[in-house]
């Protein structure tokens, strides 16, 4: 495996500018949806603190796709047709590299997903689950290595072509699947969620919140 990066696509300093940004609009919104009688805390601090969480989940789930990491990375496949009952064989060796981005669906963000202990001043934010999207070939950068008498037929390289990237694409999948990877772009989110949550927290004067997240 080769050329792997991780790239962290959306970090505090974009929290900040996304959250700052929308936090008073998702105020309003969440302010009507979240009544008196749904506040779990007692206390005008409390009651505060829950309409910030309902705003910051509001903007959230307005976000909809977040993603967190992308992964690239080169796969290297193989495939193999034959005729005449197997007297004339051709294959093709295809190396391609590609892209995947790990992303967590924020539009599935729910309040209940969402808990303030007052007694000890911290908020618990429940993720949704990480995903991993389809992963984006670069074809103009791949190497195909076909042999053969079958190659001098441009109907079986193609056909040896569209077999080779299926294979790709999941042996790609797999890939980045890897427990290395998915337990930094698990980390990742979370910490781009926390400082979602954080952020606004700061703006009302609730700097001493802590703000924890799992999966």
């Amino acid at each position: 495996m080769a050329g792997k990066t991780l790239t962290w696509i959306v970090g505090a300093g974009a929290a900040a500018a996304l959250v700052a940004g929308g936090y008073y609009a998702g105020y309003d919104a969440a302010r009507g949806a979240l009544s008196d009688t749904q506040v779990r805390s007692l206390g005008v601090f409390s009651q505060q603190t829950e309409r910030v969480l309902a705003a910051t989940v509001t903007n959230l789930q307005a976000e909809n796709r977040l993603v967190v990491y992308q992964y690239t990375g080169d796969v290297r496949v193989a495939a193999e047709k034959s005729d005449l009952g197997g007297l004339l064989k051709t294959t093709q060796e295809l190396t391609v590299p590609a892209t995947v981005s790990y992303f967590v669906d924020l539009s599935q963000l729910r309040l209940e997903h969402v808990a303030f202990d007052q007694a000890t001043q911290t908020v618990h934010v429940k993720l949704p689950p990480l995903m991993i999207g389809d992963p984006a070939f670069q074809p103009e950068r791949a190497r195909a290595a076909n042999g053969g008498v079958l190659t001098l037929n441009a109907d079986v390289v193609q056909d040896l072509n569209r077999v080779n990237y299926r294979s790709a694409r999941k042996a790609f999948v797999a890939q980045a699947q890897q427990r290395q990877f998915v337990d930094l772009a698990r980390d990742r989110a979370r910490k781009n969620v926390e400082a979602y949550f954080e952020i606004p927290l700061r703006v009302v004067g609730s700097p001493n919140i802590k703000v924890t997240s799992s999966f």
